[in-house]
């Protein structure tokens, strides 16, 4: 069976211990969420807008690599859910979720597994399906739509997944793509990113991210079974990570 890649876990040559790495890159995440690098606000207000549009009474939430669930915990509360899953492969995102998750007014429970084995052994749970900068990891095209199909047989009828993920630009190599990232995140988030983590940030991004273009993740969802998908939010100046929906 196929796994994404843990992010906390990226390959690079170091001889910190799992925990100093851990540390380490949980409080680069924090940077890219507590300054709103990667736009989670505006992306947390339009999943918000969605789910409430749809469900008037309770419903059940599945957040896959759900990590700390800081951004998710918080913009649950403005919602209906009755039921929350989170997974994800690091106990020390999972210790750090469970604090964020203590006080919310519906039902929490984590686990860590694989993605994959979560959504086969619930086939027609979930109502929501959320998975946030995760997919990208999955290295081939058929891996992606092995992952959008186990979604989309683990949601309910009526169900709706969301998706944020980089997306590469038409006719683009993805070593161009990374070489001008590279460029533009320095300007832009360097700082408040130290250069190590700077660095360290890059060197996960040129090695274990695999995004696909715009058409290619819709393709991917449509070819799994969805109804329809359509991209509900790009972030600004080239759209380097964009919200896409997918209806069963």
């Amino acid at each position: 069976m196929i796994k994404a890649h843990d992010p906390a876990a990226t390959p690079v040559a170091t001889d910190l211990d799992p925990a100093t790495i851990f540390e380490t890159d949980w409080q680069i995440y924090r940077t890219l969420v507590d300054y709103n690098l990667l736009f989670h606000q505006e992306v947390s207000n339009v999943l918000v807008r969605e789910i409430i549009a749809r469900f008037s009474a309770g419903f059940r939430f599945l957040d896959l690599a759900c990590g700390d669930a800081d951004v998710m915990s918080r913009a649950l509360r403005k919602t209906t859910v009755k039921n929350y899953l989170g997974v994800d492969l690091s106990p020390q995102a999972l210790e750090i979720a469970t604090k964020n998750l203590e006080d919310a007014p519906f039902d929490a429970r984590l686990e860590q597994i694989d993605i994959l084995t979560t959504l086969s052994e619930n086939p027609g749970t979930y109502d929501v399906i959320w998975c946030g900068l995760c997919l990208h990891h999955f290295q081939s095209s058929e891996e992606k739509t092995q992952v959008f199909s186990a979604i989309h047989s683990a949601l309910s009828s009526n169900g709706v997944f969301f998706s944020f993920e980089p997306v590469l630009p038409e006719g683009i190599s993805i070593d161009a793509f990374n070489r001008q990232n590279r460029q533009k995140f320095r300007e832009d988030w360097s700082p408040p990113l130290t250069e190590l983590r700077f660095e360290r940030l890059m060197t996960h991004i040129e090695t274990c991210d695999f995004p696909e273009t715009a058409h290619s993740w819709l393709t991917a969802g449509r070819a799994a079974g969805f109804s329809s998908a359509n991209e509900l939010f790009a972030i600004p100046n080239d759209g380097y990570c964009r919200l896409f929906r997918f209806e069963q």
